[in-house]
């Protein structure tokens, strides 16, 4: 009976490793204006372009923005700051 229990309290140890891998990922990147100068507070939109699902950010001081929890699909990036000319992409997430 204890070498049961020893094996049922082993195998739900190591459970959490055999669940399916993460199904999102993490969009970053910077902006960068002409000069390759980093741009603060420039307003980063993400798209689903499948749903039509948008998320906004805003660039930190070092001109990085962040989009956590972004599923598997197509997306449209852009991103735009005052002065400058607004810039968008398309591209396809895989988790």
């Amino acid at each position: 009976m204890q070498k049961i229990a020893v094996c049922i309290l082993g195998a739900l140890l190591f459970l959490p490793a055999a669940w399916p891998q993460a199904s999102s990922s993490t969009v970053r990147g910077s902006v960068r204006d002409q000069h390759q100068a980093m741009v603060q507070n420039a307003t980063v939109t993400l798209t689903n372009t499948a749903t039509n699902v948008a998320r906004s950010t805003v660039t930190n001081e070092s001109g990085v923005y962040v989009f956590p929890g972004t599923f598997s699909g197509p997306y449209r990036l852009s991103a735009e700051a005052p002065g400058m000319q607004k810039y968008e992409a398309n591209f396809t997430v895989q988790v």
